[in-house]
């Protein structure tokens, strides 16, 4: 292989989008098995196979498990582990009492849910740790409210500055704080002397792969993405299609929910759009976010069993149908592993 076509950073980007977390933490246990198929190492975990990870929101949440270690130095938890997090935490998460409930009229005068169930979650899963402790580099994208202005959690910062490094729990709080869903996250970092107001960071980056890519560029200003390879995941689309006629008078209530559908939607794809102009069709970048049928909602936060199971079921429909796509992928993962 050409010297200036070999592959230097092997990028993992993950979007936001609650619950539906299930479907790329779906396909990656499909991948990280693979991976261990073809390199013959059962022990093979996808933080191995990737050099920088990026997750907006949920996304964060699966590439902090896949990235914190164990007491061996290991992956403390595989990508079935991960699904297994939704599966049987999502109702812990997405609780509200009936208090809650009443006051908040579903979100639409107080934040739909209080926060302590998915502070007991991030609490069991990544006790005290830091964000520095994290296997590779990564970012986290959240919005600064006291600062009015967008802010990265990033592992290789943590690392040589202090004031850039936070509790785990804090940064999954932080990124989880999705607006009317729950409070803003009022942290400090692990010095004390950092105080910030976050909020998820969907509002400007839904999908991370474009921020992922130019964090790529600024760490390696000398390589271009023929020097790279990028799986980008989201979490499930369903288009909307609206006729002008009947949305001529739509006012706030009924442009809530369908206003943030085509929100998130256009900025996901926006990212994408820009990604294969940059990747100009090259292999070495894919992207799999499968269609929601119009009989299930998008929603963030459903976490009834019917759902989660429709959406464990998506997640390997898109194995199938990108199967090829999946494997070959992998495969290049592999043979550019060798090089390390």
């Amino acid at each position: 292989m050409n010297k200036k076509h070999t592959i230097h950073t092997r990028i993992l980007s993950i979007d936001g989008g609650g619950v539906r977390g299930i479907v790329p933490a779906v396909i990656l246990a499909y991948l990280e098995k693979k991976l261990q198929q073809l390199s013959g190492n059962s022990d093979a975990r996808i933080a191995d196979y990737f050099d920088l990870f990026a997750g907006n929101s949920t996304g964060g949440l699966i590439i902090a498990g896949l990235l914190l270690p164990g007491e061996d130095g290991r992956p403390k938890y595989s990508a079935e582990d991960i699904v297994e997090l939704y599966l049987k935490n999502a109702k812990i998460i997405f609780q509200s009492s009936l208090l809650q409930g009443i006051k908040s009229v579903s979100g639409l005068l107080d934040v739909k849910y209080e926060d302590e169930g998915a502070q007991f979650v991030y609490n069991k899963y990544f006790e005290n740790r830091e964000l520095k402790e994290l296997l590779k580099p990564c970012l986290i994208p959240v919005y600064d409210l006291t600062r009015g202005k967008n802010y990265f959690f990033r592992q290789h910062k943590a690392i040589v500055s202090d004031r850039h490094n936070f509790y785990l729990k804090d940064v999954m709080r932080s990124a989880t704080a999705a607006i009317a869903y729950f409070p803003p996250a009022n942290i400090t970092s692990v010095n004390g002397q950092e105080k910030h107001c976050f909020i998820d960071g969907g509002i400007f980056a839904v999908n991370p792969s474009l921020s992922a890519y130019a964090e790529f560029r600024y760490l390696n200003k000398n390589l271009y993405s023929k020097n790279t390879m990028m799986f980008s995941l989201g979490g499930g689309r369903q288009d909307t299609y609206l006729e002008c006629d009947k949305v001529s008078h739509w006012g706030a209530m009924e442009w809530r929910d369908t206003g943030s559908n085509l929100v998130t939607t256009a900025l996901s794809d926006a990212s994408n759009y820009q990604l294969e102009a940059v990747y100009n069709s090259n292999p070495n970048y894919l992207r799999i976010n499968p269609f929601i049928d119009k009989s299930h909602s998008t929603s963030l936060d459903n976490s009834k069993d019917e759902y989660l199971k429709y959406l464990y079921q998506l997640g390997r429909q898109a194995i199938v149908y990108n199967q090829v796509a999946l494997n070959n992928f992998a495969a290049q993962l592999v043979e550019s592993h060798k090089g390390d």
